[in-house]
């Protein structure tokens, strides 16, 4: 285990999945972080695949939030921003947020969040927050049909990321933005995420489960669901009721 300013990293060479080994510890420290320098198995939302190289920022943090259920998608919306304003301070790149757990920069995904939750009477116990980050690798470690939808750090920053510095910078943003979640302040921290998304007020595709839908975004609740708008009705989707989103109106 490394202790890194303060936050206990447990470093792995070659896993299956963080979240994997995350699962298997109990009443460990909140934020002790299992990192891994490559995973074998990473996955993202509905079981996809994500590809993990060397070179990526692949790890799982371990929190005990006690907050109500209905509110999780704001630990995975603020999630995002952390990494999003710790990519930002690192290399001054501007990636946004795609609803309900990725950035993007330039129209292509950079990095994406995952978290599992344990709950008990409506009441969030423990959280594991997945998250991945292109970090220093180049896109031709990617598979060719994800050369034109990705993207990473050295290729659009041009130079080497310090991993070790952007990992501890999430950590701190993350831990900052999770007090304020755990204290209730809504509304606070949804100001600052609608602030970094690149999708309200614009026309989407929506992958369903029941099929694409096309729609424009008016805004997001203050539990950072859908507010979308199709023909003459409102109505709001929670991340369960989409799989993707895709901008069609820059």
């Amino acid at each position: 285990m490394k202790n890194l300013m303060g936050f206990k990293i447990l470093i792995y060479d070659l896993v299956e999945s963080t979240f994997e080994i995350a699962r298997r510890f109990q009443s460990v420290e909140e934020f002790t972080t299992i990192l891994a320098k490559e995973q074998l198995r990473g996955r993202g939302r509905f079981n996809r695949e994500w590809l993990s190289p060397r070179g990526g920022l692949w790890f799982t943090t371990l929190l005990y939030p006690r907050t109500p259920a209905h509110t999780y998608n704001i630990l995975s919306l603020l999630s995002s921003l952390s990494v999003l304003e710790a990519i930002r301070e690192n290399t001054g790149l501007k990636p946004n947020i795609r609803w309900p757990n990725d950035l993007y920069l330039n129209n292509k995904k950079i990095a994406g969040v995952l978290i599992e939750s344990e709950i008990n009477e409506e009441i969030i116990e423990r959280s594991l927050v997945g998250i991945g980050v292109n970090v220093n690798f180049r896109l031709e470690h990617l598979p060719l049909e994800l050369r034109d939808k990705a993207t990473t750090l050295l290729e659009e920053y041009g130079k080497h990321v310090d991993e070790d510095t952007l990992l501890i910078e999430i950590l701190s943003i993350l831990k900052e933005y999770y007090e304020k979640y755990k204290g209730g302040l809504y509304s606070e921290i949804m100001k600052y995420i609608k602030k970094e998304a690149d999708f309200i007020s614009k026309n989407v595709l929506l992958y369903t489960r029941s099929g694409k839908i096309k729609a424009f975004i008016r805004d997001l609740d203050i539990y950072g669901n859908l507010i979308i708008e199709i023909a003459d009705e409102t109505l709001t989707l929670t991340p369960k009721d989409v799989e993707k989103m895709e901008v069609v109106e820059k």
